[in-house]
């Protein structure tokens, strides 16, 4: 099964982590992925209505789609 950033994330810290520090930590995962879950959600919309902006054509909504994730996110390689 494929793994979100978050969850790749919380798999390698856990590594170094000792169960006490797991335990404490675990909320602010659970907050991470509520958090990747809704940018996730707003992409997915923004994406849907920039095909739908742009009649269907795929190569230009891609294109919109970079500028929307620099825009949103920063384009941070």
């Amino acid at each position: 099964m494929k793994q979100t950033a978050v969850e790749w994330l919380k798999n390698t810290l856990y590594a170094y982590l000792d169960k006490e520090d797991k335990e404490y930590t675990d909320h602010l995962f659970t907050k991470a992925k509520q958090i990747e879950k809704e940018q996730n959600g707003n992409t997915w919309d923004a994406a849907i209505k920039a095909h739908e902006n742009r009649s269907g054509v795929i190569s230009r909504s891609i294109c919109d789609f970079d500028e929307y994730y620099n825009e949103t996110y920063g384009d941070k390689k």
